[in-house]
């Protein structure tokens, strides 16, 4: 399972301190296509989908997203696009509509929010490429 903290803006807290209708429109803008943060969440994809081939996120939507203003939790999914490559056989292989769930807290009092791909997410030993 991966786990990824950003730093919130006062404005973002405040979207998650009310009740929480924007957040789905708040995770689209926190992860700008371009951004740093978008990198790297395409870089944990990328590692959840590994055994596919080499991966390449080319784009990440968010859907079904669920979110508790009293316990500053929630979760939601993540509808990417990826291009898996296989250099021996020089061939590539586009998947549309990979899903990935989810789940976040936000911590208030340190401005954060927490992120956790899905537990069940499997992962790949170096072993498995021998």
């Amino acid at each position: 399972m991966e786990h990824l903290s950003y730093s919130l803006a006062i404005q973002d807290l405040i979207t998650f301190s009310c009740d929480g209708e924007d957040v789905a429109a708040l995770l689209h803008n926190f992860f700008a296509p371009g951004s740093s943060r978008y990198q790297q969440l395409a870089y944990e994809l990328q590692r959840e989908f590994k055994q596919g081939g080499s991966p390449q996120v080319t784009s990440i939507g968010f859907d079904r997203v669920n979110y508790n203003a009293q316990t500053f939790t929630g979760s939601f999914r993540i509808v990417l696009d990826i291009n898996f490559t296989f250099g021996c056989e020089d061939i590539t292989t586009e998947k549309k509509g990979q899903t990935s769930e989810w789940t976040f807290e936000i911590d208030m009092d340190a401005n954060t929010i927490n992120l956790f791909s899905s537990p069940f997410a499997v992962e790949r030993s170096t072993a498995d490429e021998f």
